[in-house]
């Protein structure tokens, strides 16, 4: 059995690509936990390392009001001694470093990302300036063989609204590629 797929012969595809700038918010969580306490295990308390840490943080400038404290998170790590898990969000990468750069006793970072949601007028937007791209692209591949474009036939925009990346390697670049593959007429 033979299957022939009914595609357009007189059609040229491309993709099209608009770049674009992010203003992320960053987040961070650190666990705060006896079970990273080695030297004063048995006189610390959960209290003790927690106030310990806040005050740090209050030093650097960070207001506690501004963290959230989450011990189901924690009780999902696993760990066997007590502890919490504190988070910081905040749209400033300045701010961010300074909460990075504050070390306490039994206190390590779990993990650090950033996120970003487009709105549906942004998406549109971004999408219209790589259609003239891939309209660009591909008038120009036509003239090169003689023929030229009409009507688009077939757009796809798989973009996502929300972006969500780990900050684990240090990549804060605020610069996104929003792309699209478009099918032209080819007359």
């Amino acid at each position: 059995m033979t299957f022939a797929q009914n595609s357009h012969p007189n059609s040229i595809n491309v993709n099209g690509t608009y770049e674009y700038s992010i203003t992320p918010e960053y987040s961070c969580r650190m666990v705060v936990s006896l079970n990273n306490v080695y030297y004063d295990s048995q006189t610390m308390s959960l209290e003790e390392v927690k106030s310990g840490y806040f005050e740090k943080l209050t030093k650097a400038g960070i207001k506690k009001e501004r963290l959230k404290e989450s011990t189901l998170y924690y009780e999902l790590l696993g760990y066997e001694k007590e502890g919490t898990v504190i988070e910081f969000r905040t749209k400033s990468l300045d701010e961010m470093q300074k909460f990075l750069h504050v070390k306490s006793i039994g206190v390590t970072r779990s993990d650090t990302n950033f996120e970003v949601e487009l709105s549906e007028d942004e998406m549109a937007d971004f999408a219209k300036h790589a259609y003239e791209d891939a309209k660009s692209k591909a008038a120009s591949i036509a003239q090169k063989i003689g023929r030229k474009i009409g009507k688009a036939l077939y757009i796809s925009d798989t973009n996502p609204s929300r972006i969500s990346e780990s900050l684990y390697y240090g990549h804060t670049d605020e610069k996104r590629l929003y792309a699209i593959s478009v099918s032209f007429e080819l007359l």
